[in-house]
């Protein structure tokens, strides 16, 4: 059972079995029937929860509104202490306040869009530096998974680092790190290819702390009223960041100094992000969560006593039924997405006989419909939760449109694709097959509403390192996705609906019935 505490506006906080917000929607929820009374201290609050837990009567329906969390329990964890101060408290929520919220959120946007435009703009400027420098397939192999040695070797790290001394100073290193392994790229391959290797590697370990950075900024910074438009805004720039960077860095290539003008442009853009963020945000502690002054005074305690900082609680996280949900579906998502992108440009001109400039072109056609949709899904889920929708339910509706959508479209292309000879394909072939997958993407869109705000629901302490773990194994399934689709691509006799397609449908579909168990009640992963 779940026992809810609201607050008025002065240090006292009163009992009284309603949530309340700023925003104002009113919600029904349970909550055991107990005197309003005066709490003057941390202790009277520790007596009163346990007098409330010693109700024992069935608890009458009471009207709430959002705002306050609720006291749960979940395995892996804890009960969690009721945060009994309003959102308009504990955030600012005035005007300026608000300005300086989504300032600083778009500020994020774009340090995501920089981030996928610096890892695609390898992947564009690798056909005329092979020509250059001759290069083999498995050099071009090399240089291409440079990037992931360094992305999958600082997700946990990043997360310990966010945590640790906050995401806004380490989204910063991030960035200035892998702004300046871009910025190095021609030189390092001018002088060596494995100096080129290394300024690839530099640009993985910068933006493998990205997310979790982003996600602790974002933990602390953002009310749970806001989050998902506020995690789909930010993390919506990787899917501008790859769309911008396969349209504009062809012809920067072509006209404006060849491939190192791709290098020398983007990591100039990633130092001109630094100095705005670091001018306006880094430092800049209005947009955090407020302290109360009983907060305030025990943490000063607890410094002054010389306690040590509780350890990171890592096996909790493992024994959370929800965590795993949460890893299932980030290793389900990174699988198809960057399965997609290393081999669907192979896919339409081997199997429907479509030129490479062509395929460019309809290559990103998925990415825009993913930008398309992803300006509608906030709002949409905003309203689910406005109507009465309970959280935990937004975020498994969420996923299931992501992969559940995504499987669907996936299958049928592999039937299309099984059931038509390259020989065979019309143009019927190809407006269809590129309707599905431009849906399947459009519903990719999704994940943001579901996935991504899954570790913040859960523990916005532990968010940033939550994300770090679940997306090692993310870049984990990046790299399986490549390797397994070519090796099922072999013993299938050049079949790509076996290779491609249906693996991915099928992973797809298994994680919408896992992602079932995802719950996003707070866990308290300190308590036993």
């Amino acid at each position: 059972m779940s026992f809810v505490m609201s607050a008025v506006p002065t240090k006292a906080a009163v009992f009284a079995g309603a949530r309340a917000t700023a925003r104002g929607s009113v919600r029904t929820v349970r909550a055991a029937a107990v005197p309003a009374v005066q709490i003057p201290g941390k202790s009277a609050v520790r007596m009163g929860i346990s007098k409330i837990a010693a109700v024992a009567r069935p608890a009458p329906v009471v009207q709430a509104k959002r705002g306050d969390a609720q006291v749960v329990t979940a395995g892996g964890g804890g009960p969690v202490a009721a945060d009994t101060v309003p959102e308009d408290v504990r955030f600012d929520m005035s005007e300026g306040g608000q300005k300086k919220r989504w300032s600083m959120v778009f500020a994020l946007f774009c340090a995501f869009v920089l981030c996928n435009l610096d890892k695609v703009n390898m992947s564009v400027a690798i056909v005329p530096m092979a020509e250059s420098f001759g290069w083999t397939s498995v050099e071009k192999g090399l240089v291409q998974s440079a990037f992931f040695w360094g992305y999958a070797f600082t997700q946990v790290p990043g997360g310990w680092l966010a945590a640790k001394y906050g995401g806004k100073l380490v989204l910063w290193a991030g960035v200035m790190l892998w702004s300046f392994g871009t910025l190095i790229a021609p030189a390092c391959a001018n002088f060596s290819f494995t100096a080129l290797l290394v300024s690839r590697f530099l640009v993985g370990l910068g933006e493998g702390v990205a997310p979790s950075a982003a996600t602790g900024v974002l933990a602390k910074g953002v009310p749970g009223s806001q989050r998902s438009k506020a995690v789909t805004a930010t993390f919506g720039g990787l899917d501008v960041g790859s769309l911008s960077g396969l349209i504009i860095a062809p012809p920067i290539i072509l006209f404006l100094g060849g491939w190192p003008a791709v290098f020398y442009l983007f990591g100039v853009l990633g130092f001109i992000w630094g100095s705005w963020w670091a001018v306006g945000y880094m430092n800049d502690k209005s947009t955090d969560a407020r302290e109360t002054p009983e907060e305030k005074e025990a943490r000063e305690a607890k410094e002054a006593s010389g306690d040590k900082a509780d350890p990171i609680p890592f096996g909790k996280f493992f024994q959370n039924g929800s965590f795993w949900a949460l890893m299932a579906a980030h290793f389900t998502w990174n699988y198809f997405s960057y399965g997609l992108l290393a081999w669907l440009p192979s896919f339409l001109s081997s199997a429907l006989n479509v030129t490479l400039t062509k395929s460019s072109f309809l290559s990103i056609l998925p990415y825009l419909a993913t930008v398309a949709v992803t300006t509608i899904v906030a709002p949409t889920a905003d309203s689910w939760e406005k109507s009465g929708m309970t959280r935990t339910n937004v975020r498994k509706l969420s996923q299931t449109l992501c992969f559940g959508g995504g499987a669907i479209c996936l299958a049928l292309v592999g039937l299309v694709v099984n059931s038509t000879p390259p020989e065979a394909v019309t143009q019927t072939t190809v407006i269809t097959v590129m309707s599905l997958l431009t849906v399947c993407f459009g519903m990719g869109a999704w994940v943001r509403t579901g996935l991504f705000c899954g570790h913040q629901d859960m523990s916005p302490k532990y968010a940033s390192i939550m994300l770090g773990i679940t997306n090692t194994g993310a870049a984990i399934a990046s790299t399986l996705s490549t390797f397994f689709t070519g090796y099922f691509f072999s013993i299938s006799g050049g079949s790509w609906g076996w290779s491609l397609f249906f693996p991915i449908a099928a992973l797809q579909a298994v994680t919408v019935f896992l992602f079932q168990s995802f719950k996003s009640d707070a866990v308290d992963f300190d308590k036993a």
